[in-house]
Parts: structure tokens; sequence; C-alpha cells
């Protein structure tokens, strides 16, 4: 475990298309050097944590984006693990699925009920977990946020939740930016859209 983070060092795990896309390229507007981690360069949220793990020892901030099974959830538990006495500040991607006891399903095209209904019930654990951890690190150096984005206008919801205003990319983004900036304790920040 480091003691000395690199502050203008950002790992972003699912990096290369919407969301972490645009977070990606705010931080490299920003000058960050941002540490790209996807399928697409190697990196399995499932399979290849301990790679994950590796990339991200020396990052002051890390975002959890990219979503496979329990991948997101197992490793944050490893990042806990590893990093709760570091000065180190992850925010996860969470999303408003997860906090609905009956999903909305009647829209669904890209994944079936089942598909759908475990995706809900995974980001569920997860959004507890967050919970129950940031109780567990309120005198420890390392932060976990929870940005829980409604629906979001990325490739994956081309054709889904039509009749609802959708968030762009950016403002999820821009919500990252200001958990890692803020001068006070964030815990979760809930996004949506309002219907015009």
């Amino acid at each position: 475990m480091n003691l000395e983070k690199n502050k203008n060092k950002v790992a972003i795990i699912g990096h290369t298309r919407g969301i972490g896309k645009a977070i990606a390229d705010l931080y490299t507007d920003k000058k960050y050097d941002v540490i790209g981690m996807s399928r697409s360069n190697g990196f399995d949220l499932v399979h290849d944590q301990e790679k994950i793990l590796e990339q991200i020892e020396d990052c002051d901030l890390v975002v959890l984006n990219a979503h496979s099974l329990r991948g997101q959830l197992t490793l944050l538990k490893r990042i806990y693990g590893r990093h709760s006495f570091d000065k180190m500040q992850v925010a996860v991607i969470t999303s408003t699925s997860g906090l609905d006891d009956e999903p909305d399903l009647h829209q669904f095209k890209i994944w079936d009920k089942f598909e759908y209904s475990q995706y809900c019930e995974i980001k569920k654990e997860l959004i507890e977990y967050i919970s129950e951890l940031q109780e567990e690190l309120l005198n420890r150096p390392l932060s976990v946020y929870d940005i829980c984005p409604d629906v979001v206008d990325t490739d994956m919801t081309k054709g889904l939740w039509t009749n609802l205003p959708k968030l762009t990319a950016q403002e999820v983004a821009d919500a990252v930016r200001y958990c890692f900036e803020a001068t006070f304790n964030v815990n979760k920040i809930v996004l949506q859209k309002n219907a015009k």
C-alpha cells in the first residue's frame, strides 16, 4: 500500500464508451494522467481484477464504471481490503435500477427480463455494500462515493425508456468530478433528469 498517491492520476474501469468515456475525456482535459481499463485493452472486470488492482496502486482517484455480473462489487471489496488506510477516492457508478423493488421491464429489448432483474439485484447489493462501507470508513482516509444515475443516453439505452428524459454521460461525469473535488463529505448522488 502506497502512502503517497498521484493526485494527477485517475483510473477508470470501463472507459471506452458512454459514461466512462465522458469521465476519461473530462480528466484528460484537466491534464490528468488517465489510466483506462476495459475489455478493449485487456482488462476484464471479472477475470483480471489482480491486473486492475496493480494499475490503480498509485492512483488517488478511481472510477468503477464497468458492470459485469458482480465484478464491481468484488473489485470494490478488494480495493477496500488493500486501500482502506490510503487516501484514495473511489467513485462507483451504480444505478437507480438498484433502488427499485419492482423494476419496470415493459420496454426491455436488449436484455431479457431475467437478465435485467439480475442486473437490478446486483446493483442493489452493490448500493447496500457501499452504504455499509461508508459507515466503516468514517475514521479512515479511503473515500467511496455512490454515483447513482437514472437513465443515461448511451449506446446501451438506445431505443429503451423512450418516454423518459435521459441524462447525458457528461452530466454523470460532472457528478463524479463534484464528489472528487468537494470540500465536504459526499456519500451518494442520485441523478435524475427532470421532465420538461
